[in-house]
């Protein structure tokens, strides 16, 4: 008789599958009984560790032992004539199918009976009076979850919790929880976690769970529910792991509380997550996870509740958000996620122009000092540390600084699309298209990011990439109007003006209060040459913002296409002595056309003063810069010195430092940029052919932006004048633009 057959014959496996199936009843029975009374983990666990070790000693009692009428004998002092083996076998066949059933039982029990954790109605009740009422599920409530928890799930989107206070008046303290809850977990580096913006895209609907992990490419969800009683000072949250592969919970539980244990209830569900997705914490990570929930009460109200205010994306709830997160410094100076909350405003207050850049740099700097003194290590402080260098101009220290802030954190989102559009716009196009769509595979849902990526292929002039990162915008929110930004600026990059207009009239009936986005349309007009079109849409830019730096800098443009110079210089003075905050190269216009007044009066000094403050100010001398973008503005300084000195060695200098800057610029983004600072560089030198060369170079690849001036009255071609080619080039653009204005009439159905 073989081995196994001998196993059957003694019952050994049969004993094996009864006790197996015995114990796992008998710790889920447990399981809800200890539950209830409220017992430690500690029991449960050691009666699960007592049953495992038991498996051992009852098989190898089965082989050694067998029952008989007269009582339990050793096996080899039985006759085999007499054993009775296929009776206990069949006994422990019904004993088995009893305790199947049994188990069946208890698991529909398990999984049909409502939850106290689920949100709905079954979360809602009263919150209790008594102290504190846990009730928890660990991985390993039964065979299935054992299986699921075993296997490696290392990503998750924590999904907006649902207010469940009665008045429905707790919103802004449950989306706080649940970012806090986000930036939390994201400490954990062997956790991969979708970003804020993206899982709040599906806030408040109710679309598969499945379909929602698949969206956000994580594997886990996190989701839950706070009802919160100011009254009583109490809170209760839900909570429930879930695994997106089948829907369901990997571990769930609830916490009733007193409402200032919201930082430990933070902490522990960051800790339990991390525990039932086996990940096993580092030292630091731990201690940064304590460390970033911690302050006042009165502080983190305020703070989140300048996040809400943050987070409603207009000029005003920058302006709230900045005073509640002062005034919750003021409570706790040290608050870390309230800082960076701080800077961050500040920072999207310079974007939009709330602040001026000087003002934000004083601010933030202060600010980012602080946090990376405490924690050197901050990734997100070093992210901001590096914009605000590339803000100053410093390309090193922003470089070096935003490799820091990705060493610190390699999925921080903030790092990864910054740095990512640093790179590109230094001309490193796909290492940095690289850093953006690592960040997109974070942050699917962040229209800033996909805005990002839209304008990028839209610079690149890549129109089929970029209709459709662009048309994504209008796939994440609906009537963005960053959809048309992208395409519009593609079509003006393209010398196709007519086709730009058409997408920016969509984008002003998306966002018609955005002042930069009609005084856009004014300068369209302008350079399509109909005066009476720029006009208006210049008017209806003053009626929005007369005082912002587009309103501004266009109507110079204006006054000077109708030839009222006067009234264009006093203007452009005004906005010099207000220094209005520079906004999308408004700076160069105006400073570019007080130099050249300058120039005229003969007055040399004073026109190169103007054109240095368009340099960084930490830059003693033009040559050291290192931007290639710097260098047309460098030929002009450098032509002023020549009109100055026509033997000046300081300008032959700086003309073969802008050449070279130049050549560094591989012509792939906006492609007609490098051929026009190639003529701005020649003509300064004198090299009529070149220069003329270069120029029909940049209008053959699309160039028309303010060519009126250029051609007609700036200094920097005017030695071109009288050349025939210069002529025919003027000729060429003159036809053009009349036929792309008649083209944009019919578009936009204009008499």
């Amino acid at each position: 008789m073989s081995f196994f057959e001998e196993l059957k014959r003694r019952n050994v496996i049969r004993v094996g599958i009864a006790y197996a199936v015995g114990a796992w009843l008998l710790a889920q029975a447990a399981d809800l009984i200890l539950d209830v009374m409220g017992a430690p983990d500690i029991i449960l666990r050691s009666l699960v560790v007592i049953l495992a070790l038991g498996f051992v000693p009852a098989v190898i009692f089965a082989w050694a032992f067998e029952i008989t009428p007269e009582g339990i004998k050793k096996e080899k002092d039985v006759n085999r004539a007499q054993s009775i083996t296929n009776q206990t076998a069949r006994k422990l066949d019904i004993a088995t199918m009893a305790l199947v059933i049994g188990a069946v039982v208890l698991l529909a029990i398990d999984r049909f009976l409502p939850q106290s954790t689920v949100d709905g109605e079954k979360g809602s009740e009263p919150i209790s009076s008594e102290s504190i009422s846990r009730v928890s599920r660990q991985p390993g409530d039964d065979p299935e979850e054992v299986k699921r928890a075993s296997t490696p799930i290392r990503s998750i989107a924590v999904l907006p919790f649902v207010d469940m206070s009665p008045a429905k008046d707790n919103e802004y303290f449950t989306d706080g929880l649940t970012e806090e809850l986000l930036n939390i977990l994201a400490q954990i580096k062997s956790l991969q976690v979708a970003g804020r913006t993206s899982s709040f895209a599906f806030k408040g609907k109710t679309e598969d769970l499945r379909s929602i992990g698949e969206k956000l490419n994580v594997n886990t969800l996190l989701e839950g529910s706070v009802r919160k009683d100011d009254e009583r000072q109490k809170i209760r949250v839900t909570v429930q792991l879930i695994n997106v592969a089948d829907g369901y919970h990997i571990w769930s539980d609830t916490y009733d509380r007193d409402l200032d244990d919201i930082f430990a209830i933070q902490e522990d569900i960051a800790l339990q997550v991390a525990e039932a997705l086996k990940i096993n914490l580092l030292g630091e990570e731990e201690a940064r996870i304590v460390y970033h929930t911690r302050t006042d009460m009165n502080a983190y109200d305020l703070y989140l509740q300048g996040m809400q205010s943050y987070n409603t994306v207009s000029y005003e709830g920058l302006r709230d958000a900045e005073r509640l997160l002062q005034q919750a410094l003021v409570l706790d100076p040290n608050y870390q996620p309230a800082s960076l909350a701080l800077v961050k405003v500040l920072l999207e207050q310079e974007g939009t122009g709330v602040r001026a850049p000087a003002e934000v740099n004083l601010m933030a700097t202060q600010l980012l000092d602080k946090l990376l003194e405490n924690d050197p290590h901050n990734s997100d402080a070093l992210a901001y540390r590096a914009r605000l260098f590339e803000a100053n101009r410093n390309h090193a220290e922003a470089h070096s600084t935003y490799q820091l802030a990705l060493d610190s954190n390699p999925r921080n989102v903030n790092a990864l699309s910054s740095f990512g559009r640093f790179l590109f716009d230094r001309d490193e196009i796909e290492e940095g298209l690289g850093y953006l769509q690592q960040a997109a595979q974070i942050e699917p849902y962040d229209t800033k990011l996909q805005w990002d990526l839209c304008a990028t292929q839209a610079q690149l002039l890549n129109e089929s990439a970029a209709r459709r990162e662009c048309g994504r915008l209008g796939d994440i929110a609906a009537g963005n109007p960053m959809q048309y930004y992208g395409l519009m600026y593609m079509h003006e990059y393209k010398g196709e003006y007519a086709q730009a207009m058409m997408f920016r009239q969509k984008a002003i009936a998306a966002d018609p209060a955005d002042p930069e986005l009609t005084a856009g349309a004014a300068w369209t007009w302008i350079d399509l040459g109909d005066t009476d079109q720029a006009k208006i849409w210049l008017d209806k830019t003053a009626r929005i913002d007369s005082k912002s730096p587009a309103a501004a800098v266009t109507r110079v443009a204006l006054l000077m296409q109708q030839e009222q110079f006067q009234e264009a210089l006093r203007v452009a003075r005004q906005a010099y002595d207000d220094k209005l905050p520079n906004r999308h190269g408004s700076n160069e216009i105006i400073y570019r056309l007080l130099a050249r007044d300058q120039v005229r009066q003969g007055d040399f000094k004073a026109a190169l003063e103007i054109l240095h403050g368009l340099l960084p100010a930490e830059l003693k001398s033009p040559l050291q810069s290192d931007d290639v973008d710097d260098a047309g503005l460098l030929s002009h300084v450098a032509l002023v010195m020549k009109l100055q000195n026509p033997a000046s060695q300081q300008a032959i200098d700086l003309l073969d430092h802008a050449d070279q800057l130049n050549q560094r610029n591989s012509g792939r983004r906006i492609p007609f940029i490098k051929p026009l600072t190639q003529a701005m560089i020649e003509s300064a030198r004198g090299n009529k052919p070149a220069a003329i060369g270069s120029l029909r170079s940049a209008i053959e690849k699309g160039w028309r932006w303010d060519w009126q001036d250029a051609m007609y009255r700036d200094i920097q071609f005017q030695s071109l004048h009288d050349e025939p080619e210069f002529k025919e080039l003027v000729t060429y653009l003159e036809t053009d633009m009349e036929a792309q204005r008649l083209q944009a009439y019919e578009l936009l159905g204009l008499p």
